[in-house]
């Protein structure tokens, strides 16, 4: 199965709400990381709050359910220009404390984290309306064997590296958005396995899954990201296996942190019973 599946937030959003990257590719410890977003709001003021609350509505009814679909319902716009009415509490934290202000703004405009802890039985009601259920329970671990083909260079994605730091970051950013755990695998790994740009697409599967266990990982997700002059961004295809059914799909044009996105919701639709990565 292969389609173009774009994320469905307007670009527009993007200028005042991004969001924050999470220390690690952990999963969901407990409910509350569960029901739990994160967001970069510019001040700490009412002005942007519901702008901030309606990403992190979105986020957690993706994450909750592991369908991206959920929100494109024609009644969640109504349900998340009132998201605030499913938080159970919110707080603020200035992205630069301590860092002296060198402009006429103050601290008012500058960045902040807005963490959503929003009520779980408020969205698993709000999921029960809109006709899906929360993917609750352990969530399978996967490792991402990944080719990267840039303008000027390229590698294979790993856990320790030169390349890519700032791809490790955007990776973790989405696996914790989506409340998922994807690993990498180290350099000695890749080796070990005589795996390498040239042939890393071609890996047997019995290989990837030995991988996918040194990487402390259950299912391996295998993907190619090349950059596209034609396209005006990247072009990322994915292929994943689960249950005994291969799932491939793929996204063009976008910058690799919607790319990784779009990886990491696919996958998600995948294993929590949603099916294929629309």
């Amino acid at each position: 199965m292969k389609s173009v599946w774009q994320q469905p937030i307007a670009i527009a959003l993007e200028a005042f709400v991004i969001l924050w990257p999470g220390p690690s590719t952990a999963q969901p410890g407990s409910l509350d990381d569960l029901y739990t977003t994160r967001a970069i709001v510019t001040g700490s003021d009412e002005r942007n709050r519901p702008l901030g609350f309606s990403l992190c509505f979105e986020d957690v009814l993706v994450k909750v359910s592991g369908d991206p679909n959920v929100v494109k319902d024609a009644r969640f716009g109504t349900l998340a220009a009132n998201a605030g009415q499913y938080i159970s509490k919110f707080s603020y934290r200035d992205r630069f404390e301590g860092k002296p202000v060198h402009d006429e703004q103050g601290t008012h405009d500058r960045p902040h984290f807005l963490t959503c802890q929003f009520d779980p039985q408020k969205i698993d009601s709000v999921l029960k309306t809109l006709g899906w259920k929360p993917w609750l329970g352990p969530r399978p671990r996967l490792v991402m064997l990944l080719v990267v083909r840039g303008r000027r260079n390229g590698g294979i994605l790993s856990s320790d590296g030169a390349f890519d730091p700032d791809m490790r970051e955007a990776l973790a950013n989405a696996a914790q958005r989506y409340g998922l755990t994807i690993n990498l695998p180290s350099v000695a790994t890749l080796q070990d396995n005589q795996i390498d740009i040239d042939t890393a697409q071609n890996t047997p599967s019995d290989r990837l899954l030995r991988v996918a266990e040194l990487s402390d990982s259950e299912l391996p997700l295998v993907g190619d990201l090349r950059w596209s002059d034609a396209a005006l961004g990247w072009v990322a295809t994915w292929s994943f296996e689960a249950s005994g059914q291969r799932h491939r799909w793929s996204v063009a044009g976008v910058n690799y942190d919607e790319a990784f996105r779009n990886a990491v919701r696919g996958a998600a639709r995948v294993l929590s019973g949603n099916g294929g990565p629309l």
